[in-house]
């Protein structure tokens, strides 16, 4: 029995790729005191992504992917509704 290298799914490197975009869109909805660690976690795990990522896909894809975890990453969070009144 043979094992399965990680760099004959292109596919599932994709789609763990889309997986993790999807969780770091969700990171500015956490509480502001989460917010670090996700990032943290986020970035922990999206590094041997991106590698991955490039290993299958090359190099274009790869600065892609990493320009558009730079953007989920670097976005601020929406702002918060508590305060606001309503217009009239």
């Amino acid at each position: 029995m043979t094992a399965i290298q990680l760099s004959t799914l292109p596919l599932t490197a994709a789609a763990v790729t889309g997986v993790w975009l999807c969780l770091a869109c969700l990171v500015p909805l956490l509480a502001p005191r989460w917010r670090p660690r996700a990032n943290w976690c986020l970035v922990t795990f999206g590094v041997p992504i991106l590698g991955w990522l490039t290993l299958v896909w090359g190099p274009g894809i790869g600065v892609l992917g990493f320009a558009l975890g730079l953007l989920a990453l670097g976005r601020r969070p929406p702002p918060s509704r508590a305060g606001r009144r309503p217009q009239t």
